[in-house]
């Protein structure tokens, strides 16, 4: 067997490694190819390939040294710059992407996820007429997440905001961890007023990404949101809850003064109902609130607000708050 011929065979057996999710394997195999056969173009594509599957800077750097030495040995290799043009959308390198991109489907317009990540490069960059004139070359009918991805944003932005749901839910069916899909559908939906179910699903984009904190700073801001709704609805309680919730993820929040009124209100309902572990924990979220130097002139009412209160509480609840205030301050 030549070692050209043996190069081949090692090739084959490391993408089937490769498609079993292998990849350890298939490096090891690849690494041995390339020495038998150094000026064999797929043999740097696929390692590439399987230096994209660890999301790190270096792996990232690795394969596009890869990509870049299969097409050095073979510069139309239409599938070696749609790789690399992937990694450097990864990378946030969008010049080089588009160039890599561009090439691709120069060579062979039938890459389409190709004109998807040309779309969503255009979105970013703020063109949306150029974005859509990619998607309007592929064809939605091939199921590709990204291409409804891109066209949500593209209805997004334009404040089409139910439009823009129905194509993240597209996206969502085909592919249930695409994280982008959730935190614009939420965004779409709390643009149309919708909090809790926008809440619910930034909660689904924390669970797959949970270092990202801006999705719990934005599930505090729509919990703020669902309070104020609740305020002018007249339901003092839950707006009170919903504010509690958001300040308990984002403490930076501020609420004006109308809602801290708000906060006043529903303590004084709990206690009057006897719910007195409610009433207790707006109390408590009174009194450090009226701490913040914008709240000094309100922390007077809270005092008198919580001498009314403590009179109605039963003994053993008296002795417990007693007992917390001295902890807490």
């Amino acid at each position: 067997m030549t070692a050209a011929t043996e190069a081949y065979h090692l090739l084959n057996k490391a993408i089937y490694h490769y498609e079993n999710e292998n990849y350890e394997m298939a490096i090891t195999l690849l690494d041995e190819a390339i020495l038998l056969n150094p000026e064999l173009p797929d043999l740097y594509y696929w390692r590439g390939k399987v230096a994209t599957h660890d999301l790190n800077q270096e792996s990232l750097d690795v394969a596009i040294t890869l990509f870049s030495e299969a097409l050095r040995i073979k510069p139309d290799y239409a599938q070696a710059h749609f790789e690399r043009g992937k990694v450097y959308v990864q990378k946030g390198e969008f010049k080089e992407a588009k160039e890599d991109l561009e090439e691709a489907i120069k060579l062979n317009p039938d890459i389409k996820e190709a004109y998807s990540l040309l779309a969503q490069i255009e979105l970013i960059e703020g063109n949306d007429q150029k974005a859509m004139e990619y998607l309007n070359k592929v064809s939605a009918k091939e199921g590709d997440d990204r291409y409804y991805y891109s066209l949500g944003k593209i209805l997004y932005n334009a404040g089409k905001y139910q439009q823009a749901i129905e194509q993240f839910n597209k996206v969502i069916e085909k592919n249930k961890y695409f994280v982008d899909a959730y935190v614009y559908k939420a965004h779409s939906l709390a643009n149309l007023g919708l909090y809790e179910e926008a809440i619910e699903n930034l909660k689904k984009a924390v669970i797959l990404v949970p270092e990202e904190i801006t999705h719990f700073l934005d599930i505090a801001k729509y919990y703020f949101e669902l309070g104020k709704l609740k305020a002018k609805e007249g339901d003092s309680i839950k707006a009170s809850e919903y504010f509690v919730k958001g300040l308990q993820i984002d403490y930076n929040l501020k609420l004006e003064p109308e809602y801290i009124k708000v906060i006043e209100d529903a303590t004084k309902k709990l206690f009057d109902k006897g719910d007195y572990k409610r009433g207790l924990e707006l109390l408590d979220q009174l009194e450090l609130l009226v701490k913040e130097p914008e709240y000094f002139d309100m922390k007077e009412e809270v005092e008198k607000i919580k001498k009314e209160v403590m009179k109605k509480l039963p003994l053993k609840e008296k002795i417990t708050k007693f007992i917390m205030d001295i902890y807490t301050k």
